[in-house]
């Protein structure tokens, strides 16, 4: 019975379309950064910005894609619930995830978890995670996922990795990813194509995904998360947008450095 199901896995893996390794929609150097709004009942305000990096790396002596993310809060929001988190992840040359660490400091909590993937493979998943403060080892253990398992910052290369041309719409793809002492289940639904209207004389092409996250910090695990991806060949995330327990929280791509490709997705409109 058990191999019945590891085979179906893994032909459900497979089946994924992946874009090929020869033409990843990233270099080396790319920069992308992030307004963060936080939206509480008919209130929206920028909340802060993000920045996000990839670069060349190596891991165990061996090629290796490092992506980080830096998040803080604005002088406004400071004086409310002070943030300055960051992620830092490495995957091989196949996108397949290798380390993640976080560093969460917010308000009076800070904490360093770091995650080790000792497998990761089309029906099993396995992570050692640590987790410690300032004065004492908080979290030690293994967990693993009988599908695909993902960081919190590699679920943006997953999007990016798909050969969303082949992707048909209500398309969807079972995955994992590892929080805390948890696994969080997530369902990936691929919605189709849209445009993004960024302002008056600005528009996007864009793929979009949507995503149900079983998980505490969500307002509920359907369409916890909807994600819209750049359609061309960079395929960097435009804009996200998260439903949580108490409001809700959007991030919007506000500039780029070094892109792979031209970003073709983009829709000039001449101002009247």
């Amino acid at each position: 019975m058990m191999k019945n199901i590891t085979l179906i896995a893994a032909c459900f893996f497979l089946s994924i379309p992946w874009i090929r390794a020869t033409d990843l929609p990233f270099r080396d150097g790319e920069e992308l950064t992030f307004d963060i709004h936080y939206k509480y009942g008919f209130v929206m305000l920028k909340a802060g910005t993000a920045e996000y990096f990839i670069n060349d790396g190596s891991y165990n002596n061996k090629s290796a894609w490092n992506t980080t993310l830096n998040f803080k809060t604005t002088a406004f929001f400071d004086k409310i619930f002070k943030i300055r988190d960051s992620m830092y992840s490495q995957v091989n040359v196949n996108l397949e995830p290798l380390y993640h660490w976080r560093e969460v400091n917010e308000g009076h909590t800070y904490f360093r978890e770091e995650i080790v993937f000792n497998k990761y493979g089309k029906a099993y998943s396995e992570v050692h995670v640590k987790q410690e403060n300032r004065e004492r080892v908080k979290l030690d253990t293994i967990l693993t996922a009988n599908n695909p398992g993902y960081d919190l910052l590699n679920i943006l290369m997953f999007a990016r990795s798909l050969d969303y041309p082949r992707l048909k719409h209500g398309e969807s793809f079972n995955l994992s990813t590892f929080i805390g002492k948890s696994k969080v289940n997530i369902i990936v639904h691929f919605e189709g194509q849209t445009v993004i209207n960024k302002s008056e004389t600005l528009k996007y092409n864009a793929y979009k995904l949507t995503l149900d996250i079983t998980d505490e910090v969500f307002s509920g695990s359907k369409n916890a998360m909807e994600v819209w991806i750049s359609n061309d060949k960079n395929h960097i995330p435009l804009k996200l947008k998260a439903k949580l327990k108490i409001g809700a929280a959007e991030a919007e791509l506000t500039s780029y450095k070094n892109l792979k490709y031209p970003l073709s997705s983009e829709i000039k409109i001449p101002a009247n």
